[in-house]
């Protein structure tokens, strides 16, 4: 059963209860650590959101690097489902190019604890669920259509 099917099969009309969804969906695939070229899907907490224009709380990533307290990645979140969805495709057909907007740098003690890592059949799926959470340097929630929209 795809991602989808799972979502419609419960009825998850809203992001936090697709969410919830997607999370139950692969915890058979979490991880206590993450390796480059993956993608997960986890929750975090910045150490200097008070300094970030906006935060995902719940972000897509794809690793790129690796370093002793974390990690370099691409939160697809940061785009709109249908470019995320495209870029998605062009990962998996290793030709893709990653916006400069979706780089972040995450530090590994202020993740959960666990990493629901993304099977690559099921990518193009999760890059199109609407289940990022993203809020300002003030805490307060922001909507993904004006964090998306910006460069």
């Amino acid at each position: 059963m795809s991602i989808i099917s799972k979502i419609k099969e419960e009825g998850a009309k809203t992001a936090s209860t697709q969410r919830t969804v997607a999370f139950n969906y692969l915890f058979d695939n979490a991880k206590d650590d993450v390796m480059p070229g993956n993608f997960y899907l986890f929750e975090y907490n910045p150490k200097t959101k008070a300094q970030l224009k906006h935060w995902d709380k719940y972000p897509l990533v794809l690793i790129l690097d690796m370093y002793d307290d974390g990690f370099m990645g691409a939160n697809f979140h940061y785009t709109s489902p249908k470019e995320r969805m495209v870029l998605a495709q062009k990962f998996l057909n290793k030709s893709v190019r990653i916006p400069m907007k979706l780089v972040h740098r995450y530090i590994l003690n202020r993740a959960d604890n666990l990493f629901f890592e993304i099977p690559e059949k099921e990518l193009v799926e999760f890059a199109a669920l609407p289940i990022e959470q993203f809020y300002d340097s003030n805490n307060r929630f922001v909507s993904a259509k004006k964090v998306q929209s910006q460069k």
